[in-house]
């Protein structure tokens, strides 16, 4: 997730990592972010004595591996706006007095291309340290700075362009720059049932395997505290242990297993597992010592809304609604978390650290009463009473 301050984000980002490099390597040396006729006509008044890099954000670009992908968080039959994935062209060039008889531009532009080589992505904690007015730090995907190759006659008819004469320079991008639409999308309320335990169809191998396998995590949502089943073949060769672990919250978590009386194997999820997308292996082990591990399915822990259900909320003068969401269990800084109020999803307000109340501001809300879910990195807390097939009818917002 990221704004349309992320190109500025993007630009302090490199000036701040580059400008520690280039300082073991050319003491008192500068990195600027300016047009390079400005740095050339900076240099001649005395600036920049001791070497300037420049960083000249040239021309952006669209990223067309990205550009129709869904936005993060989103499921099947929910429709949202692409977010805008842009590919930064930048062009360092060293700079030094001119009529200098120095190897300073050679010395500027091999630091920063060894400083970028060693660390082509910039870092969550690069981005929110040196462009704390951003929030490109909580985008899940990575920004990558790597060398762009340019021809003689590219980089020519570029410098012709500038209206300057040619400097020692490299060129270099930056992708993949998501920044979030504003425009609101739908999320429609789930099916209340897909086939008869509600996970759909499941294909089943049918010939014994020498290794433990791992077919399914059941319910593929549950709740932390709550138990899982796990389904397959191989457990008996050994101790089985279930090991958890997160794409943010890290891991692994280690549970004991137990098996019931279907055969199957159960664990009890902790009531401090964060909500999101997990994966479970079972690992075996044998009584001489040997590990066996099977792949990994995915599960859900789904959040919980706290608060006394239904909510009662006011609209504001100019139609807007606050709505203050107690959860269990927290939410951690990165993790996007939304309220679905009937299918309107809202982004909840900024947070900067562990969190179990989340606050969401909807614009132009309408009185009525409403289906309420919380979803938390495209896991949506219960809003199906499973053993009435119906919609949990307390699970809503009421809005005057």
């Amino acid at each position: 997730m990221s704004d349309a301050l992320a190109i500025a984000a993007v630009t302090e980002t490199l000036r701040a990592v580059l400008h520690g490099d280039l300082q073991r390597t050319v003491p008192g040396a500068e990195v600027t972010v300016r047009h390079p006729g400005d740095v050339a006509a900076a240099i001649a008044e005395g600036d920049g004595t001791n070497g300037v890099l420049n960083l000249f954000l040239h021309q952006t670009g669209i990223d067309p591996a990205w550009r129709n992908a869904d936005p993060d968080g989103s499921r099947p039959g929910e429709s949202r706006h692409p977010a805008l994935p842009l590919v930064l062209h930048y062009l360092f060039t060293a700079h030094v007095p001119a009529g200098e008889d120095s190897t300073v531009p050679e010395r500027l532009l091999g630091a920063a291309m060894a400083a970028l080589h060693e660390r082509p992505r910039l870092r969550a904690d690069d981005l929110k340290g040196a462009a704390g007015f951003s929030d490109l730090h909580l985008q899940h995907e990575p920004v990558k700075v790597t060398p762009a190759m340019m021809t003689a006659d590219e980089m020519r008819l570029l410098w012709a362009a500038l209206g300057h004469s040619y400097r020692l320079s490299v060129a270099y991008e930056a992708r993949v720059v998501l920044i979030d639409s504003a425009t609101p999308g739908r999320a429609p309320l789930p099916v209340l049932r897909r086939g008869a335990a509600g996970t759909g169809p499941e294909a089943m191998p049918m010939a014994a395997a020498h290794w433990p396998v791992l077919l399914a995590v059941v319910p593929s949502t549950a709740a932390s505290g709550s138990d899982i089943r796990l389904s397959g073949s191989g457990f008996q060769a050994g101790t089985p242990t279930v090991r958890l672990t997160h794409p943010l919250l890290g891991g692994p978590i280690v549970l004991p297993a137990r098996a019931d009386e279907a055969g199957l194997l159960r664990a009890t999820l902790g009531e401090e597992l964060g909500a999101g997308r997990w994966s479970a292996v079972v690992v075996v082990t044998a009584p001489d010592g040997s590990v066996r591990t099977t792949e990994p399915r995915r599960f859900h822990i789904a959040p919980r809304i706290t608060n006394s259900l239904p909510m009662n909320a006011e609209r504001a003068k100019k139609g807007t609604v606050a709505l203050v969401v107690e959860c269990a269990p927290a939410v951690h800084p990165g993790q996007r978390a939304e309220l679905l109020v009937a299918d309107r999803p809202v982004l909840a307000e900024p947070f900067t650290r562990e969190t179990r109340t989340l606050r969401f501001r909807m614009a132009a809300g309408a009185p009525g009463r409403y289906p309420l879910r919380l979803r938390v990195d495209g896991v949506d807390s219960p809003l199906i009473d499973v053993e009435a097939g119906r919609f949990d009818a307390d699970a809503a917002v009421v809005i005057t």
